[in-house]
């Protein structure tokens, strides 16, 4: 059975994951938040192309964006 996210969530992890440190890898972010590698990995393929952006929030994965900004 596969699980499914909220838009909201697939937005945290991939602020999270591109937020990381230079001692935090994105296996360690994939296995904190339950998410496969490859999941994680097309969530920020399609963040960067401003394909994953929430309308219920109001949150946009934008280049502007500093990652302390987001939030």
């Amino acid at each position: 059975m596969r699980r499914r996210f909220t838009q909201e969530f697939k937005v945290h992890a991939v602020e999270k994951a591109l937020s990381q440190c230079d001692d935090v890898h994105l296996e360690d972010i994939e296995r904190d938040l339950g998410v496969g590698y490859s999941t994680l990995q097309r969530w920020i393929t399609l963040a960067k192309k401003h394909e994953l952006e929430t309308q219920h929030t109001g949150l946009q994965m934008t280049s502007e964006k500093r990652p302390q900004d987001w939030g």
